[in-house]
């Protein structure tokens, strides 16, 4: 039978605390598909809370104390905490959880369930249908709590997640947890959450959200640090700095801008000022240039974990081409409209060139990534 060890950081939390067993107590019991334990991660909470968490282990043989810590922030606790739990209690699964009741302990049974049901990681989460967070909120915290997980979404490039900056969280240790470098956290405080949630999104880990209602506070002080949201923006940009596909994205943006660069000194020189040719044929020749250069430099530096070599190179590099005529047939339809458009203005002329270089930007993208250089393949920057 599995073990899920909940994980519940406390810091100045008494008044909460005493309910919080007494709660869990009579739930516990109810989940007869695992095994269900509690560790309370106290970091010196000078009202005593620890010494409530001890008299209560006198009761409660599933309750467990990881104290004498100094306050470090909820993600130290949390690392702390759930290193705690898989060395010494031989946890399956750790799960994240308040003390304060925000996180409603009747919802920890639906979040157990799923692992039956083969996911790695269940997210408690307050933006799909069923969840919800406290209509007591002011105008200002519900929007910057709406828009910051929205954005966080929007950085971390995971539409596919509702929830990304709750702390309701249930991961399996096997594989996922076991293997995190707790030592390279990103984050001592709130932002914690959103490392362990890229990381384990990075590890390919089968993910299910559980709708929750996020309860109001009622009693003790909210432990929400002014500079949040600055602080997960850093650690969204350390993430994606890291990311091999951002890394990949700004290869490619830079050496199509070597192409670009290549394309628009020809056009400029043969159509705009010496109007050698015109604008439609010059920019086909121009772009085959670009394209030769594209080429060269994604297969040697964008994609090199990809690289085409031997016999392969050159039916790829005419695929490439092939390919590549979609581009060019993009920039020729749109000069040749604004060659009649624009009756002779060369401004008119480098709008139209620089409109279709963003349409030619995004297909050569899903080209070189679907066709070209396949990445669907397993990365292996992972494990």
């Amino acid at each position: 039978m599995a073990k899920v060890v909940i994980i519940i950081p406390s810091y100045n939390e008494r008044e909460n605390t005493v309910r919080m067993i007494d709660t869990l107590a009579e739930i516990i019991p109810k989940i007869d598909s695992h095994t269900v334990e509690v560790l309370y991660v106290d970091d010196s909470s000078p009202d005593g809370t620890a010494d409530v968490i001890k008299d209560k282990i006198q009761h409660y043989p599933w309750l467990h104390l990881l104290g004498g810590g100094k306050k470090q922030g909820l993600g130290m606790a949390y690392a702390r905490g759930m290193q705690y739990a898989m060395k010494n209690l031989q946890a399956d699964y750790l799960m994240e959880f308040d003390s304060d009741f925000q996180h409603p302990p009747q919802d920890i049974p639906r979040l157990v369930a799923q692992i039956d049901r083969g996911y790695d990681y269940i997210i408690g989460s307050r933006y799909i249908p069923g969840g919800s967070i406290p209509r007591q909120w002011g105008f200002k915290r519900k929007f910057l709590s709406v828009v910051g997980n929205l954005v966080a979404r929007v950085l971390l490039l995971l539409p596919g997640i509702h929830d990304v900056t709750g702390g309701f969280k249930l991961a399996r240790v096997k594989g996922f947890m076991d293997e995190f470098d707790f030592e390279k956290l990103l984050s001592k405080s709130f932002a914690y959450k959103i490392h362990l949630l890229f990381y384990m999104v990075q590890k390919g880990a089968k993910i299910k959200e559980v709708p929750f209602k996020f309860a109001h506070r009622t009693q003790g002080e909210s432990k929400i640090i002014k500079n949040e949201m600055r602080e997960t923006l850093r650690v969204i940009f350390l993430l994606q700095l890291a990311n091999p596909k951002i890394q990949r994205f700004v290869k490619f943006g830079l050496v199509g801008g070597t192409g670009l660069g290549i394309q628009t000194l020809f056009f400029e020189f043969t159509a705009v000022f010496t109007r050698l040719l015109a604008p439609s044929i010059a920019v086909v020749i121009g772009g085959e240039m670009a394209i030769i250069s594209n080429f060269t430099l994604n297969n040697l530096w964008t994609f090199r974990d990809y690289q085409i070599t031997g016999s392969k190179l050159i039916f790829k590099f005419i695929q490439f081409n092939l390919t590549s005529l979609i581009a060019l047939i993009i920039q020729y339809v749109i000069l040749r409209i604004g060659e009649i458009v624009a009756a002779g203005s060369p401004i008119i002329i480098q709008f139209f060139y620089f409109g279709a270089l963003v349409l030619v930007l995004i297909t050569n993208y899903v080209i070189y990534n679907t066709i070209i250089w396949k990445t669907t393949k397993k990365d292996p920057s992972r494990k």
